[in-house]
């Protein structure tokens, strides 16, 4: 573990690191060579101990019950308003657990800064980060042609609570995907984060992760089975205590990418369905989503954590990637949805937990504040002046400890 003190956002530079890792074609010829021997210990600790950055000033902002919030920011680069959502917001400012998903630390689209650290300050809460990826490239799209270079080239997950935490834990998944000979050149894989938190002498365990988004269900479901078994693992040295939440980004949007064929079929499927048809797919992903189902297999519930509402919406062209398919289909995509593409909602984001109960509405009223618990539910498409702050909307469920 990294126990990060510093007060400075901006990040160390990575591209020592980089520019000898980007000089090889595939990663087996990394991994065969003189300079991944070279690198070996650093890259490791890299990718296996989480960095904390702890803060004098935590306070929880509730003492009666626990209020989570699982968002992806998409990268954290549109920071300030994400950062006035969680600190302003009339229900999310009292988030004392928030699972986040995708933040970038020293890349040149986010500005360079740390975003674990800079939401650390903001928010005073403890922050844990676990790094799934250096980043070989600035990014895809546009990003490619930003001005100036990363620094520390990192993107992953992280963890912040106002509460007391200890023993944090980085999880490697099971890899599914080759990213570091993909466009996005990037090394390591999806990871969970774990940590034990106390709140009014109880305990129990925090889990937070990502799952592959090019890849398939059956994968998915592989990288879901690992992250609770290492939570369980944790759990079975705590004298029998098995009360946990876990939280992510499960990129649960039933179909297997990453093929022209897988391509050709996910394009066929969508436009030969009717839009009910389709509304009840993508909503209701438990049916074609082993990953979601992993959470009954072992004791959780996510019923009364989760509303059914979309949390991320995407065009038909892009989920598919046109350039893979042949000629003649894209002309029929052409012709059903037009070059503007086909709108769709999906449900990628979910809470669950075991040992907990989910509160509803005014079920409980916090003692220090006055703050009423509500169900649980998905705030939609959050804007700072005028812009969307993320691809995904946050999720909130209030909890009884």
């Amino acid at each position: 573990m990294r126990d990060e003190r510093t007060s400075q956002s901006t990040s160390l530079s990575n591209q020592h690191l980089v520019a000898e890792l980007r000089r090889f074609a595939t990663f087996e010829e990394l991994r065969r060579s003189h300079v991944y021997k070279v690198h070996e210990a650093e890259i490791k600790r890299l990718f296996d101990e989480p960095r904390v950055y702890r803060c004098e000033s935590a306070r929880p902002r509730l003492r009666s019950f626990l209020r989570v919030v699982e968002w992806n920011i998409e990268r954290g680069s549109r920071l300030d308003g994400i950062v006035e959502v969680l600190t302003a917001h009339p229900v999310l400012r009292f988030a004392d657990l928030l699972l986040i998903n995708e933040l970038d630390d020293g890349m040149i689209r986010s500005g360079n800064l740390s975003v674990p650290l800079a939401l650390s300050q903001a928010l005073s809460a403890h922050a844990i980060f676990g790094i799934e990826y250096l980043e070989l490239t600035k990014g895809v799209g546009d990003e490619l042609a930003l001005e100036g270079e990363n620094t520390a080239a990192l993107h992953g997950n992280a963890i912040l609570t106002r509460h007391s935490f200890s023993n944090p834990e980085v999880i490697r998944l099971p890899r599914c995907e080759n990213n570091f000979e993909s466009k996005e050149r990037r090394i390591g894989g999806r990871i969970g984060i774990i940590v034990d938190l106390e709140i009014d002498g109880k305990s129990f365990a925090a889990g937070n992760t990502h799952l592959d988004v090019i890849n398939t269900p059956r994968c998915r479901a592989t990288q879901m089975h690992a992250m609770l078994q290492a939570m369980d693992a944790r759990l079975d040295k705590q004298a029998g205590n098995r009360a946990s939440v876990v939280g992510g980004d499960l990129n649960s949007h039933t179909f297997a990418r990453g093929t022209r064929l897988r391509a050709m079929k996910n394009t066929g499927t969508i436009l030969s369905s009717s839009r009910d048809n389709l509304n009840r797919r993508l909503m209701n992903p438990e049916t074609r989503e082993p990953a979601i189902r992993e959470f009954a297999r072992f004791g959780y519930e996510t019923e009364g954590f989760n509303d059914r509402n979309p949390t991320s919406r995407t065009i038909v062209s892009n989920l598919n990637d046109k350039s893979r398919l042949p000629r003649p289909m894209k002309w029929w995509v052409n012709r059903r949805i037009g070059p503007e593409g086909l709108l769709l909602e999906f449900r990628l984001d979910w809470l669950a937990a075991r040992g907990v109960r989910a509160l509803k509405a005014a079920e409980v009223i916090d003692e220090q504040t006055g703050v009423a618990s509500v169900n649980a539910q998905t705030f939609l498409d959050l804007k700072h002046s005028g812009v969307t702050l993320s691809d995904h909307d946050p999720i909130v469920v209030d909890v009884a400890i």
